[in-house]
């Protein structure tokens, strides 16, 4: 079954407002505030077909970011 479609704009607001119900990041800025979801190959299995392109300290990396990335990429595709 194929998954729901948004906009590159619209995932990228989904993934800052998730973000910033974490409450020690509201009113923070983040890699992901900085980053945009750029489109991808898809595995054609349902994987995800986008993420979000951000550079980040790899010492920084936070795990309740990357589930959040993770559960919206297993929601929703990229519009094409």
């Amino acid at each position: 079954m194929a998954k729901p479609t948004r906009t590159a704009k619209q995932l990228h607001q989904l993934l800052i407002e998730r973000i910033e119900a974490i409450p020690d990041l509201h009113g923070q800025t983040t890699d992901v505030h900085r980053g945009r979801v750029v489109g991808m190959s898809g595995d054609g299995e349902g994987g995800p077909n986008w993420m979000l392109w951000a550079t980040t300290d790899w010492s920084m990396r936070r795990a309740d970011i990357a589930q959040i990335i993770r559960q919206l990429q297993q929601q929703f595709d990229l519009e094409d």
